[in-house]
């Protein structure tokens, strides 16, 4: 679905991606893992299509969904046409406006009249959202945000979400559901990719998984053999 070959990517003459390899198949969850530094928020927007200064240059390499070449695609036609969509590190909500018109807003550039329909999905998602759709963003709580954050991702009809450390600035319950509500996302149809410096819970729900470091990927495999793998578990959870 998805095929990342020898990518690199630089900002300016700092190059960040060192040729990075990677795939990923329809109905996956897959997980990018790394310290901060990594190249993993890179990668992310090198697949959305973000130009400069937002996202790295791509210097080499190629992109494929479908077994095409997106390199040449502007990132609204990403979302629009190819289904992809990003939830960024940090949210970036739109504070100023409620709940349902950051969810109202995301459905810009569907052509079908079903918005209303998956608005209602997203709240038996997340019903928290539905008892704030008319209280301004930015007065939620950062939990809340990033259930508002996905829950607009959602609303463009992706059949690939791409999250950026979901579980940045959460209290631990508030994590753990969100992974929860991912695998049941996921379960669902859709597939995911993550990028989360929370190692262990990555890999624990994750199907397969990529260590980067600094702008090369050093390890990958299935998740649960790389969360047993001695070196990956010193480096990364700790242990």
């Amino acid at each position: 679905m998805l095929r990342v070959t020898n990518l690199k990517a630089a900002y300016g003459k700092i190059e960040a991606l060192h040729g990075i390899s990677f795939h990923v198949e329809k109905g996956e969850i897959v997980t990018l893992i790394g310290a901060n530094g990594a190249g993993k928020s890179t990668t992310l927007k090198a697949l959305m299509r973000l130009p400069p200064p937002e996202s790295a240059t791509v210097t080499a390499g190629d992109i494929e969904f479908g077994g095409a070449s997106i390199l040449g695609v502007s990132a609204h036609k990403v979302v629009s046409d190819l289904k992809m969509t990003l939830v960024p590190e940090g949210r970036h909500i739109f504070g100023n406006l409620t709940v349902m018109e950051n969810l109202q807003l995301a459905a810009w550039s569907r052509k079908d009249k079903g918005a209303a329909k998956d608005i209602d999905r997203i709240f038996d998602i997340f019903p928290r959202l539905a008892e704030r759709a008319k209280q301004h963003s930015d007065t939620l709580s950062g939990g809340e945000q990033q259930m508002l954050a996905v829950g607009r991702a959602l609303m463009t009809k992706c059949s690939v979400l791409l999250l950026d450390e979901p579980s940045m600035g959460l209290a631990p319950l508030i994590m753990y559901d969100m992974f929860r509500t991912l695998k049941k996302l996921n379960a669902d149809g859709l597939t995911i990719v993550v990028v989360e410096q929370n190692a262990r819970l990555a890999l624990q729900v994750a199907d397969r998984a990529y260590v980067l470091d600094t702008g090369e990927i050093i390890a990958e495999g299935p998740a649960g053999d790389l969360l047993q793998k001695p070196e990956i578990r010193a480096a990364y959870l700790g242990a």
